[in-house]
């Protein structure tokens, strides 16, 4: 009887000294790479975002309920417009005729936007031709939904 409470003790003993050693080493902390001024991080695109085949994007939202469309370079970050306004046409139901409306420039270079009120609901098949002066059209076809 005397063998088992000793060992008995010994392996609480044992066990006590277990938990209170500290068995996984604290870690070194790995600094932390600072960002080089070359890597730009991505931008966040507003809206509904538009690829360009030519490299870039659009950025498509309703504000206001009128329409702005922002131009954007690879990275997503803002940009000067290189197109000279946008018309934009989509099929509603309270008319047979399509609604449409242009874009132009606005106070800040690299929005086009228009002051007509578009009214709701804010579901159809939107169609946006941009516009330069000597260059093709830019098209554009796509389900807008705000």
């Amino acid at each position: 009887m005397k063998r088992i409470a000793a060992l008995a003790l010994a392996g609480l003993l044992i066990s006590a000294v277990w938990v209170t050693a500290d068995p996984t080493p604290t870690p070194t902390p790995t600094p932390t790479p600072t960002p080089s001024p070359t890597k730009e991080k991505e931008g966040r695109i507003p809206g509904i975002a538009i690829q360009r085949p030519q490299g870039g994007w659009l950025g498509l939202e309703l504000v206001d309920q009128a329409f702005r469309l922002t131009f954007y370079n690879a990275k997503k970050h803002p940009v000067a417009a290189d197109k000279t306004s946008a018309v934009l046409w989509w099929p509603v139901h309270y008319q047979p005729n399509n609604e449409r409306t242009e874009l132009t420039p606005s106070d800040n270079p690299a929005v086009l936007a228009s002051p007509y009120s578009v009214r709701p609901p804010y579901s159809f098949k939107l169609h946006i031709s941009l516009l330069a002066d000597g260059v093709d059209p830019e098209d554009y076809v796509l389900d807008f939904s705000a």
